[in-house]
């Protein structure tokens, strides 16, 4: 028996010919019926060819899944619509206005799985397996580990949490219909109780990616959205490592701001016996606005699929025209100074580009911390680090490293003239500055 329209379509995109030999139907017949299910027909058009595809509905909704933008000033935009198609995938339908990079490296708007931008704001990290465990215990149907979510999982939970992601976009009808709300203003005093609701397992604020505990807040000493990381209790010497490495985040972002380069702006908070260390949100504006941020991890996945490190991946953006040489090169700059303070963990999630028309722009670099002194297994090493030279080829010459050597000797100084870090990381200091040591090597 010969298929009907949407059971061929189901099996994937066809154009009229393959419609026409698969059912049998002439081709004003494949036409009219085409006309007559316009509402789940989407049009995917290369050069003068034209393939058929049917949407479905998804995440307990339609099959038209808005997408909006918030501006600076907390207004929404529509930017796009997603449409789930029948045979697997997504198809993103362009609005007026839509940045031209979200339709992907194909430039039509056709994704195999989620579009990258919302794959990107799937739980992950430290706060990321609370809202996965959380949304476990009220449903059988989710992990509670948030990498075995799947396309529908992550849709569903974007659909029903959408007014609150990392970044500007919003997803869905329900999040765009919802009343905004003004931000609760906490605190620092506050700080240590919502410190203990992480640990037992509570997730205050919005979902943010990164291993260490932390949550958000909208702090009103500062009038501003912020994250905030916080050391463990007590006085052992896993707590005093995880000071340190606290300690040494807000300097580096110091060194880094003094050498006018793009940072997270910082402050170090003691509060009930933790050491907090509080980075305002740069995809946040005042109390509703809010500005685009993608990881380099997801761009890389759509646009060149490297997996490798910022350097690279930058360079290869700004070779396709999608990143300009200068972001290129504080890219670069940024991860080599991460080398020199001991930064083990600068993966491609560790930094974020912002939309910029048909463009990416780096954003400010967080995370910058000394993280090849953590402790490994719970076991706390003696400090031992003395960086190795760089050498970066034709990119980047003697003079550019040079200064960003000097930077990092900057980072080491500040470090050695603050009380807060622990005596095992002032013995380790006083050997010599890790530059100096490194250049005399």
């Amino acid at each position: 028996m010969p298929l009907s329209i949407s059971e061929f379509l189901e099996r994937g995109p066809a154009t009229s010919k393959e419609i026409q030999f698969s059912t049998g139907l002439s081709q004003t017949s494949v036409a009219r019926q085409l006309r007559e299910m316009s509402y789940c027909i989407i049009k995917l058009k290369k050069g003068r060819s034209v393939r058929y595809a049917m949407t479905r509905n998804a995440f307990g909704g339609d099959d038209r899944l808005p997408l909006y933008m918030v501006d600076a000033h907390g207004n929404n935009t529509s930017v796009a619509t997603i449409r789930p198609m029948s045979h697997g995938g997504f198809y993103v339908e362009q609005a007026t206005g839509m940045a031209p990079v979200l339709l992907g490296e194909s430039g039509d708007g056709v994704f195999d799985d989620l579009p990258y931008f919302l794959d990107d704001l799937r739980p992950q990290g430290f706060l990321g397996r609370k809202v996965a465990h959380e949304m476990a215990s009220q449903s059988e149907e989710f992990p509670s580990d948030p990498t075995k979510w799947n396309a529908n999982h992550v849709g569903r939970y974007l659909v029903s949490n959408g007014d609150d992601l990392p970044g500007n976009f919003k997803f869905g009808q329900q999040a765009h219909l919802r009343v905004r709300r003004k931000p609760i203003a906490i605190s620092p005093d506050d700080y240590p109780e919502l410190a203990d609701s992480v640990i037992r397992g509570e997730s205050p604020g919005s979902s943010a990616g990164g291993e260490h505990p932390k949550f958000t807040a909208f702090c009103a000493d500062i009038s501003a959205h912020v994250i905030v990381k916080f050391s463990p209790k007590g006085d052992n010497e896993v707590t005093r490592r995880w000071r340190d490495i606290l300690i040494t985040e807000f300097h580096a972002t110091e060194a880094i701001h003094a050498a006018d380069f793009p940072a997270a702006e910082t402050r170090l908070l003691e509060e009930g016996g933790r050491l907090f260390l509080e980075s305002r949100r740069f995809d946040r504006v005042g109390e509703y606005g809010r500005m685009s941020m993608i990881s380099l991890q997801s761009v890389d996945a759509e646009f060149l699929g490297l997996g490798t490190i910022w350097n690279q991946v930058m360079m290869a953006l700004h070779e396709k025209d999608l990143v300009s040489w200068q972001h290129y090169v504080d890219a670069h700059f940024l991860m080599i100074f991460g080398l020199f303070i001991n930064n083990t963990d600068m993966h491609l999630g560790n930094l974020s580009l912002a939309i910029d028309g048909n463009v990416f722009r780096l954003l400010p670099v967080y995370d910058m911390c000394s993280m090849g002194f953590a402790p490994k297994a719970g076991e706390v090493l003696p400090y031992d680090f003395v960086p190795k030279k760089y050498d970066s080829g034709d990119f980047i010459d003697d003079k550019a490293i040079l200064e960003v050597e000097n930077i990092a000797h900057d980072f080491w100084q500040r470090l050695a003239s603050d009380d807060r870090i622990s005596d095992e990381f002032k013995e380790y200091l006083s050997r010599g500055n890790p530059i100096d040591l490194m250049r005399a090597s």
